[in-house]
């Protein structure tokens, strides 16, 4: 009886896929979660990652939460991954973006967190007073930036917005 378990068991074992032809999404699963987060960073970083393979990183990210605050890379990484994701993970991403610009204000990645804050807040939470003043944060820290222009640009079209041309323009934007 134990020789047919035992050789249930080899047989099992031999049948199953080797490490070599399983997916990086599957291998990074049995990492411990430190191991998972510096996973998914780099994965993100080459953008190799399925849409689920995104939903997953962002669990991630907010799992190895330490990781993800300790570097400004990690964080617009993690912010920007978190924030296109359905569900519970957007508020992480806008959290992960205003802690970049908070902790790290003369980092590169600084300015295009405040951007991305700006866009997100006007389009996907409809809070153009706070995209506003995401834009003009931009503006008074990095009025040299290369993206002063188009957070300039940005501010004056929806300072537009109030006689109605800004829905118009973003109506036919949509539909194209």
């Amino acid at each position: 009886m134990r020789y047919m378990i035992a050789m249930f068991m080899l047989f099992m074992v031999s049948c199953q896929n080797s490490p070599a032809l399983q997916s990086p999404e599957v291998e990074a699963i049995a990492f411990s979660s430190t191991d998972s987060t510096m996973y998914y960073l780099e994965a993100v970083e080459h953008s190799v990652l399925t849409p689920k393979g995104y939903t997953r990183a962002a669990a991630h990210f907010v799992a190895g939460d330490s990781i993800i605050k300790s570097d400004a890379a990690n964080l617009m990484k993690a912010g920007l991954t978190c924030m296109n994701q359905d569900g519970k993970y957007r508020l992480y991403g806008v959290n992960y973006l205003i802690l970049l610009t908070n902790k790290f204000p003369q980092d590169r990645y600084a300015p295009e967190a405040l951007l991305q804050l700006a866009l997100f807040f006007d389009s996907e939470l409809g809070g153009s007073e706070r995209a506003v003043e995401f834009l003009r944060v931009l503006l008074k820290r990095y009025p040299e930036h290369a993206m002063a222009k188009d957070a300039q640009a940005l501010l004056d079209l929806m300072s537009v917005s109030e006689t109605g041309e800004i829905q118009t323009v973003r109506d036919w934007l949509n539909n194209e």
